[in-house]
């Protein structure tokens, strides 16, 4: 072609090819949006999680095995707990051996490609399934044998009871804890408060002497490095770690690593630890260990906002951060909304908008010179103490 009508024509091939390349990544967004919806769904997975009361007939801590008896059901059966199973336990994080056999709980069963249960994801008391849902139960009668309590929504209890419990005035809300039709522990706003507080206490003392539970996530000897992920449990004493701390993993013999980096994911904290590679050879990818860390201090614990607030710089990492940081305060209802029970970060993006909003939010209030906790004054203020704890709308 001749070189002057080539030069002629120069604008227009420009002119078309910026309007190619202004077409094509909003046509190629509409495609992977619809292709992964396609895939991943637009409801939430906790939509489709069984959840049911049950007794608990019998606890295997060391094999992390439970047999229950679901309410509507005839005959008892025995589950395995899910490695990374949430436990609660008056209204805080617990372990299996807390739990006393003939107690009520409330489970949610994970299954597999055909919907069945294979084993239990979180497994609760009632003070704290009562706690989560927020569920106002008042004394609507009583007599010297029986409490009759009434919900804010669905059928009355008759509960029996005998000392040294003892009934509430007519119209007071109570939480409680039963065996069979008996009540075995019943609290007042005062009381349940007392019954967490007691709940860290004993888990802050395992924690230091067991560790924290978590999961190897990858394995490099030629580096020297591990990735391990801790459970949501232990979202404070976790994201407190910084760099160049030493921790140990309770392999046989112990495993000795340092911090070379920890970020929250989700509702979990992932840790990159630097590791002797001789000691990596007998670990595995998705090894269950427990980590020993110097313990935070109880203020930390009792600290209002994330330990690691203000760390992160860039504007799309503090994004991340929050939403990784903060639960659901929107009014879906039914136990369904994954980011109310684990953090904001963990629900669908392709099937809830909460997400997104958030994200504008965030980035509009970032773009403003506001810091993490000035973010953080405007969105206690504006969705209340919900975002910082998991709960559920019944």
């Amino acid at each position: 072609m001749n070189p002057h009508r080539l030069v002629k024509f120069l604008p227009l091939v420009l002119f078309l090819n910026s309007e190619l390349s202004a077409q094509e990544p909003k046509d190629r967004d509409k495609e992977i949006q619809a292709k992964t919806k396609e895939i991943a769904g637009t409801a939430e997975f906790l939509r489709s999680v069984p959840k049911h009361f049950a007794t608990l007939q019998a606890a295997d801590p060391v094999r992390r095995r439970v047999t229950l008896l679901v309410e509507g059901d005839k005959f008892a059966k025995a589950w395995d707990l899910a490695p990374d199973a949430e436990i609660k336990v008056a209204g805080w994080w617990g372990w299996l051996d807390q739990f006393t056999v003939g107690d009520r709980v409330w489970c949610w069963f994970q299954t597999n490609r055909q919907k069945e249960p294979v084993a239990i994801m979180m497994l609760a008391d009632e003070l704290s399934e009562q706690d989560m849902h927020e569920t106002v139960w008042k004394v609507a009668d009583s007599t010297k044998e029986t409490i009759t309590f009434h919900p804010d929504k669905g059928a009355d209890r008759v509960l029996k009871f005998a000392p040294p419990i003892q009934p509430p005035a007519k119209g007071e809300r109570a939480w409680f804890q039963t065996a069979g039709e008996k009540i075995r522990r019943l609290c007042d706003a005062k009381t349940l408060e007392e019954k967490r507080d007691e709940q860290k206490a004993a888990l802050r003392k395992r924690w230091e002497t067991e560790g924290l539970s978590g999961t190897v996530m990858f394995l490099h000897q030629y580096s020297g490095e591990l990735e391990f992920m801790l459970d949501h449990e232990a979202m404070r004493w976790g994201r407190s770690l910084k760099l160049g701390d030493a921790v140990t993993l309770n392999a046989t013999p112990p495993i000795k690593g340092v911090v070379r980096e920890m970020r929250p994911w989700r509702e979990r904290t992932q840790l990159r630890l630097v590791v002797a590679a001789a000691d990596q050879g007998d670990l595995r990818l998705g090894q269950r260990l427990n980590l020993k860390m110097p313990p935070p201090s109880v203020a930390v614990e009792q600290a209002l906002l994330p330990p690691d607030i203000g760390r992160r710089k860039g504007k799309e990492e503090r994004i991340e951060w929050f939403l990784a940081s903060i639960y659901c305060t929107c009014l879906v209802r039914g136990n369904v909304c994954t980011g109310h029970f684990y953090t904001l970060a963990s629900c669908n993006p392709n099937g809830c908008g909460q997400p997104a909003a958030m994200k504008k939010q965030l980035g509009k209030l970032i773009d403003q010179g506001l810091s993490d906790e000035q973010i953080f004054a405007e969105l206690l203020k504006e969705q209340g103490l919900d975002l910082l704890k998991p709960h559920l709308l019944p």
